[in-house]
């Protein structure tokens, strides 16, 4: 049996533009697991969303069970003997990234590390149902999800419930329910400041990445649609990803 790694796309985006601005299939190929794309939801024509709880759009409003859905996933795929139950990731950004915080939380019995680019907590969000390993990135200059908190200026109109708590009140609410040591340990470099908590329980230790001077995007990725900037070059979200997500498995 084979890792999967679930990939949830941003609010207006799909899987196919995820996996070509991460370059996520031919990582896929290169290290060896299998790669889903699940698809948000939307009224017919729209853009498509998750419901992260505070976030997005219509399938935030409709009230779409996509946790239920990624839980039905994760069983189908196991159930086919093709990928191994202990290697389960998921990663989102932006709206996947919010989604991929939901999933940790609700799915922490199924999965064995997340990723959450350029995503956000909303403050009211139950305990988790077990200890996550958890990575997360976000970008200095973003205007959709902004570092400090609260309604991005370059948010969708309507998209939030919900105001963003601060980038790193994620790492630290992650940090507590996997009640690692109190104090990380801290490294800046030219692209990124890091913190890292570890001595957590079952090995669930928490990695936050600030990437300077980047906006709202997967770090290092290329263009998708017109409107969302290129994120920095010099920080590869992609082997950054996998690099998390292989040395942890349940």
């Amino acid at each position: 049996p084979m890792p999967l790694v679930i990939a949830l796309h941003g609010g207006g985006g799909n899987g196919a533009q995820l996996a070509r601005s991460a370059g996520l299939v031919e990582k896929a190929r290169a290290a060896g697991f299998i790669l889903a794309l699940p698809e948000g939801s939307a009224r017919i024509g729209k853009i498509q969303t998750w419901n992260a709880g505070g976030c997005c759009a219509y399938a935030m409003r409709a009230k779409i069970d996509d946790v239920g859905f990624i839980r039905a996933l994760i069983d189908a795929q196991v159930a086919s003997g093709r990928v191994d139950p202990r290697r389960v990731y998921v990663v989102g950004m932006s709206n996947g990234g919010m989604m991929a915080h939901r999933i940790a939380i609700a799915l922490g019995d199924r999965i064995a590390a997340a990723a959450v680019f350029v995503g956000a907590l909303f403050g009211n969000e139950s305990a988790p149902v077990a200890p996550v390993p958890l990575l997360i990135v976000n970008a200095a200059n973003d205007q959709n999800v902004p570092v400090p908190g609260g309604i991005g200026p370059a948010s969708v109109s309507g998209a939030q419930s919900s105001p963003y708590k601060p980038s790193v009140y994620a790492a630290r609410w992650w940090a507590t329910a996997n009640r690692c040591a109190a104090n990380p340990a801290s490294s800046d470099t030219a692209d990124y400041a890091r913190q890292h908590w570890a001595g957590c329980v079952r090995g669930a230790d928490v990695d936050f990445y600030l990437i300077k001077d980047a906006e709202h995007g997967w770090p290092g990725g290329t263009i998708g649609r017109p409107g969302v900037t290129r994120s920095t070059g010099r920080v590869n979200g992609t082997d950054l990803m996998w690099a998390f997500f292989a040395a942890h498995h349940r």
